[in-house]
């Protein structure tokens, strides 16, 4: 009897998924050490081979992974955009981020990083997440401010007062297995964009007040 080929299953975005939440799933367990491709593998019941396919090595299945929560983010970010005000996606947005950085799955990841002595998960944290995540809440301040709601000179500088009011030490208490003290990331997310656009928005007053076309007739 002629002996049967197994035809392998079709690589698809669910089996790409499969093999992230194995990635995850090692990394909650057994830390950065736990994640080899080979114990992925055994995870995501693939082989070597098809987990290969799908990535070229260790560290691009862990920057598939933050990238994947940034997309989620960055498509917050879209919808968001596009349904409200500046200020209103702001704060949508802000709720969504708070959310992200607090959650399980940000957390694993972020403890990983810090006890990774070659600072390799590190970087690509900040590439594959802050890097892709930041410019979209630049561009609703730079909207707000264009609407006149603010008055903003750096937007760089904006941006990280923005993320100091929105997440203060939510995300190190968190690291630390601390609850946090609010958990309605909404309302979280609220006082944040009040207290923003009271800080440039009176910082825009005064600096209108100041100038000497402010003094005439």
């Amino acid at each position: 009897m002629p002996q049967v080929t197994a035809v392998p299953a079709p690589i698809t975005p669910d089996r790409r998924d499969d093999v992230l939440d194995a990635a995850l799933a090692l990394l909650t367990e057994g830390g950065l050490k736990a994640v080899t491709t080979a114990a992925i593998a055994r995870a995501a019941r693939c082989s070597k081979d098809t987990l290969y396919l799908l990535f070229e090595d260790r560290d691009a299945i862990l920057a598939a992974l933050v990238q994947r929560q940034a997309a989620a983010l960055n498509a917050a970010l879209a919808a968001s955009a596009a349904a409200a005000t500046p200020p209103e996606a702001l704060v949508a947005e802000g709720a969504s981020l708070a959310a992200l950085l607090t959650g399980e799955a940000s957390l694993v990841i972020n403890r990983a990083a810090l006890a990774d002595d070659s600072g390799r998960l590190s970087q690509i944290l900040i590439a594959a997440g802050r890097d892709s995540s930041a410019p979209g809440l630049v561009a609703l301040i730079a909207a707000m401010r264009d609407a006149g709601d603010i008055a903003v000179s750096d937007l760089a500088e904006a941006y990280a007062t923005f993320f100091g009011l929105l997440v203060g030490d939510r995300q190190i208490l968190a690291l630390h297995r601390v609850p946090a003290a609010e958990a309605d990331h909404d309302a979280v997310a609220r006082r944040a964009v009040e207290r923003f656009v009271r800080i440039y928005g009176e910082a825009g007053v005064s600096r209108a007040d100041a100038s000497p076309a402010s003094g005439r007739a």
